[in-house]
This record gives C-alpha cells, structure tokens and sequence, in this order.
C-alpha cells in the first residue's frame, strides 16, 4: 500500500485481477500507458485484502505507481430505490517522470450480446452507460470532465495540466468506448511525484421499470463516498 493510507488492517494474498463479475458478464478495470507499453492486464500486482474485504492491487513500474481498489461501496439511494450490487474500482497513480499520459479504461466483457441493449445515461457530474437485459438493469458511470477540471483546481487528487481545449469542451474528457460497452478517459499531462485519482462505480438489479433509476443514482458517488467503508485516505 504506498498511494493509499489506511488504519485498518490489511493482509498480503496470493493473486487478483482488476475484474468485476456481473450478471451481464465482466467488467475489466484496466489502466495503459502506451509510451512505455504497459497495461495492467497483463501485469502481476501485489495484491492485498483489506479489512472490509475490498482487494488492492499495486503495481510498481519505473515511470510511475499505480493502486486499484475494488469493493463493494456503502451506498445511500432513496428508500423506493434498490439495487442488488454495488462494486467500485478507484485508481490512484504517482509519475516518477513528468508529463505522464496514460488511460484509465472500464468496460464490459459481455457474457451474451444477443438482446443486450446499452447507451450513454450522463447527467450533471456523472458520465455513465446504462445496460439492459432480459430483467436486469446496470449502469456504470464516473465523474465528468469538469468534475475532473474542478477538483484539478482545488489539488484534490487530480494533478492532470488540462488543455485549454479541455476546459472549453470538459464533455470530450470522458470518451465512450465503441458500442457503449465502457467508459474511457484519458490524462495527458500528469505532473511529477503528484497522485491523481480517478474511480468507476458499477451497481444492477432485477424485475427493472423503464422509468427506475435506482442503478444511476447509486453509481454517483464521490471517491471518499467509495472509500469510507474501508477506511481509506
């Protein structure tokens, strides 16, 4: 644990991966950076399980630490809503060089296409996609690009030089992956030695309404919001 601080206990396991199982299939959490060739899917991390039972992957390369936490959020949605899951990833990576650019992709691996119908679902301070099945219902979202720009401006975990094309079009931050199958977004100028943060919340359910937005509302979370349960700064 080195971008993370915890006072709860944490013990070292054998092995994870950066995937979420889901009732539609798997959601893959995956980070690159292409200057240097990397993805962490085809990385082994040191791996521990915290005292909530959230998993910590760390990855440790010469041009930069990368942390992903993935658990199962505590969450506060309206009483007549409901959702059957909850499960959160946050990356937090420090560059060892200046100008880092990476890719924080999250996306769905789907068990059936056939009949799956997705499409995008943003609202104020949320990117998302919203997934339909059969009876189920998922939505994965993150925090909007001008989220990212305004905690940018106030040091909160976001040390990303953003472009002035950025702040005039903050929409383009957050890019969907082709067919709306995930959520991408790219950081291209990370200063040095700086930790920055970003997080993806994935929640379903069953027996869904057309007008039920029980998902949606669940997956705007903050990333101290994700934290909390675990006792993470």
């Amino acid at each position: 644990m080195k971008l993370f601080k915890s006072n709860h206990y944490y013990f070292p396991i054998h092995k994870s991966s950066p995937i979420i199982d889901t009732p539609f299939g798997k959601i893959l959490m995956e980070l690159k950076v292409a200057d240097y060739n990397f993805s962490n899917t085809n990385t082994d991390p040191e791996c521990l399980r915290l005292s909530k039972g959230s998993t910590l992957l760390s990855y440790c390369h010469n041009k930069f630490i990368a942390e992903l936490v993935i658990g199962e959020p505590d969450y506060n949605i309206p009483n007549q809503m409901d959702v059957d899951k909850v499960y959160a990833g946050v990356w937090r990576i420090k560059p060892l060089i200046n100008n880092l650019k990476c890719i924080f992709e999250t996306k769905l691996i789907p068990k059936n296409t056939k009949g799956l119908v997705s499409g995008p679902n943003s609202g104020e301070g949320l990117d998302a996609i919203t997934f339909e099945y059969e009876e189920n219902q998922m939505t994965l979202g993150t925090e909007d690009g001008l989220t990212l720009i305004n905690r940018s401006k106030k040091n909160d975990l976001m040390a990303n030089q953003f472009s002035s094309f950025n702040h005039e079009s903050p929409d383009a931050i957050i890019e969907y992956i082709e067919g709306y199958t995930g959520l991408s977004v790219q950081l291209d100028e990370l200063d040095k030695n700086e930790i920055s943060q970003i997080h993806f919340v994935v929640a379903w359910n069953k027996n869904i309404d057309e007008n039920d937005g029980s998902t949606w509302f669940t997956v705007d979370m903050s990333g101290d919001e994700i934290l909390f349960k675990e006792g993470l700064k």
